[in-house]
């Protein structure tokens, strides 16, 4: 199969018009002939205001319990999402990080992808479903959900594509590609069309906020075609590392090991 893992941002989901207009992006892709794999993450602020909740509640919120709070909101996105494409007519299924088959270490906060089950994933592929993840969450060895911190939605997405042996992953967000700055704060700042790994990943460690170190770093190992684009829009974008290949997966149901 051909197949497609896009990752859309908080703010590319955060109401019903963008996650109409992603739904539309991944219907496109899905009339081009792909197989397709979404992460969502979840909507505008979710993840600060569940913070701020816990906070108004405790002064030591317990790790276990802000993970289980903190996961809720990209399972919320990735629903929505699936509601969304259902009523546009697409066959579409929403899964959670352990769903998904994603294992973690336990590290509470800061959780690492040990392994990557692909059997529901491929089985819900071949019944002709576009599959949308909740990013940021997997499930360590004792059951409990984790979550993978902060840039987690991109590193799910990047491990997925690897996992999956996809053509390429596609990190929508709200710019059209990385740029040499800031472009809503600076209109003289230039896109670049390409950039190296260890490019992108020297500017994602310097600040650089579009992409996560640990996504990149990901995407450079197991030589994952990854591009940046703007949700709505596939162009222009940057493309990061390599270009994206057309061949069929070849994906099994089969432990993808990440050590």
């Amino acid at each position: 199969m051909y197949l497609l893992v896009y990752k859309f941002g908080g703010s590319s989901v955060a109401d019903a018009a963008g996650l109409r207009r992603a739904a539309k992006q991944l219907a496109d892709a899905a009339a081009a002939g792909y197989h397709l794999v979404a992460v969502v993450s979840a909507q505008g602020k979710t993840t600060d205001r569940l913070l701020q909740t816990a906070a108004e509640l405790t002064q030591a919120p317990c790790c276990r319990e802000t993970d289980q709070l903190l996961a809720t909101g990209e399972q919320a996105s990735a629903a929505l999402m699936a509601l969304t494409l259902q009523q546009m007519a697409l066959p579409a299924v929403s899964l959670t990080g352990p769903q998904a088959g994603i294992h973690t270490d336990g590290n509470h906060g800061a959780a690492e992808i040990t392994a990557l089950h692909r059997r529901r994933i491929l089985r819900e592929l071949e019944a002709g479903k576009i599959v949308i993840v909740a990013g940021f969450q997997g499930i360590d060895r004792a059951g409990d959900l984790t979550t993978l911190g902060r840039g987690g939605s991109d590193t799910t997405a990047v491990a997925l594509a690897a996992a999956l042996d996809a053509c390429g992953c596609r990190i929508c967000t709200d710019v059209d590609g990385v740029y040499s700055g800031d472009p809503r704060r600076n209109a003289d700042c230039q896109r670049y069309d390409y950039i190296p790994y260890e490019e992108m990943l020297e500017m994602a460690n310097a600040g650089a906020k579009v992409l996560h170190p640990r996504s990149v770093a990901l995407a450079q190992r197991y030589r994952v075609p990854l591009s940046v684009l703007q949700t709505g829009s596939e162009t222009p974008r940057t493309v990061v590392g390599l270009q994206e290949r057309q061949h069929h997966s070849l994906a099994a149901d089969t432990v993808f090991l990440y050590r």
